[in-house]
């Protein structure tokens, strides 16, 4: 059964006279009634009933195949609309990696919550990374996009990423060292504070050190294994480190929150794998440049 066959029997059973049917289609009646025939044999049995009194009529086999004919239809346009929206990435799945110790208020959930407004047909899903797996998890597919702290992916060639949006930085500083909460001070204030750096990011760890000699002193070091050891530490009062508001640890009862005047904003960029084709991902980015055109 090919498409020529089934617009015939489509038109014939519209019009039940096959010359008006023939006409519609722009085929000769001769041709029309031939492929009507060739498609009842192809079938095994009669879709008419023909008379010179009654002229033609649908055999409830016929009618049925009718029926049955506008479901599968429909279905079908059903289906390719679908691929369609899964082709523009408007339906499909988005895993989104997020920083473990990042509130709910932040930009990066801001962004999240206005692209699942923006495509309820899309599943988002949110995964929980240190900060080490957000990179690994890019690489290996595990998530499609996650923000990261620029800086960070400029040395690896299969992540792209673009700048997205930036936070001031503050340092957290523990209770006990005499600071007052929301104040601001100058970098040469905190020479007497052990500085908390994480060995996973060595050119972070050189920004800072850089900064302290800026300001006219050797910073005293303490050097975590992770980012996410260095956080538990400023947390428990063990030193002080550059934050974000948008991180939980700025509610520790252990900690005081201050700025810091030659702390420069912190730069956060949406990430993906080159070699990542869903195009869930060009949306999400799509929606974030949009945005970031009315900052």
């Amino acid at each position: 059964m090919n498409d020529v066959l089934i617009q015939c029997f489509r038109a014939a059973t519209e019009t039940l006279n096959f010359t008006t049917a023939a006409q519609s289609i722009h085929i000769s009646q001769p041709s029309f009634s031939r492929n009507i025939a060739m498609l009842e044999e192809e079938l095994g049995f009669k879709l008419f009933w023909r008379s010179k009194q009654n002229g033609i009529r649908l055999t409830p086999a016929g009618a049925s195949l009718y029926n049955g004919l506008f479901d599968i239809e429909k279905q079908y346009n059903d289906l390719l609309e679908k691929a369609r929206q899964i082709s523009r990435g408007e339906e499909g799945k988005l895993v989104i990696g997020v920083l473990n110790g990042i509130v709910l208020d932040s930009q990066s959930f801001y962004h999240i919550k206005k692209f699942r407004k923006q495509y309820p047909q899309v599943e988002v899903q949110l995964k929980s990374c240190t900060l080490y797996e957000l990179e690994t998890n890019l690489l290996k597919g595990i998530c499609d996009v996650c923000f990261m702290m620029a800086g960070i992916v400029n040395e690896k060639d299969e992540i792209l990423f673009e700048k997205v949006y930036s936070v001031p930085t503050y340092f957290v500083v523990p209770k006990t060292a005499g600071f007052e909460a929301g104040k601001a001070y100058l970098l040469k204030e905190l020479k007497d504070q052990v500085f908390l750096l994480s060995e996973e990011y060595p050119e972070i760890n050189k920004n800072v050190i850089e900064l302290c000699r800026n300001a006219g002193f050797e910073p005293l070091l303490k050097m975590a294994p992770d980012y996410e050891t260095k956080m538990l530490w400023a947390e428990t009062g063990e030193g002080v480190t550059a934050i974000t508001l948008d991180q939980y640890v700025k509610n520790s009862s252990h900690i005081d929150v201050i700025k810091v005047a030659e702390m420069p904003d912190m730069d956060y960029s949406i990430c993906w794998n080159k070699e990542n084709y869903n195009p869930a991902i060009a949306l999400f980015y799509s929606l974030i440049d949009e945005v970031r055109q009315t900052y």
